[in-house]
């Protein structure tokens, strides 16, 4: 299995990377996603994991650092691959991620984070701005 690529672009790297979503609902079915800026997409929240990480513990650990949440992760609800999930990065790195999306519900929202969060009912995710990730996932677990 192929480890993730490091905070720096490879531009040799061409494989699959494993990765996890937290996907957090609440007593609304509404879901949070986050965003890095103002006017960035919206993203899922998860990210890329290296081979032998737990995946449970990686998803609360991407809300936690990028989020500033405290999550409880319960099952996992999809596991999500293929060409929708392929990026071609500027820097000519090729990657198709497969993630594991678990269902997860907010404990607390801790501290100041990098990323910005918002809850969205599932009637306002078709007319978001969301990022090719989100937009594939979102619609391959049927909420888009």
């Amino acid at each position: 299995m192929t480890k993730a690529p490091s905070n720096e672009p490879n531009p040799a790297f061409i494989g699959t990377v494993l990765s996890v979503v937290a996907l957090v609902r609440d007593e609304n079915e509404r879901i949070l996603l986050a965003s890095s800026s103002e006017n960035g997409p919206w993203s899922c929240i998860g990210g890329g994991v290296v081979d032998g990480q737990d995946l449970a513990r990686a998803a609360t650990e991407f809300a936690r650092d990028d989020c500033g949440l405290t999550v409880e992760v319960g099952d996992v609800v999809a596991e999500l691959s293929g060409d929708k999930y392929r990026v071609l990065y500027e820097c000519l790195a090729d990657v198709t991620y497969v993630a594991t999306v678990f269902d997860a519900r907010l404990l607390a929202e801790d501290e100041p984070a990098p990323m910005r969060v918002n809850w969205f009912a599932a009637e306002e995710l078709a007319g978001l701005y969301l990022d090719e990730f989100a937009t594939a996932a979102l619609a391959d677990l049927r909420l888009l």
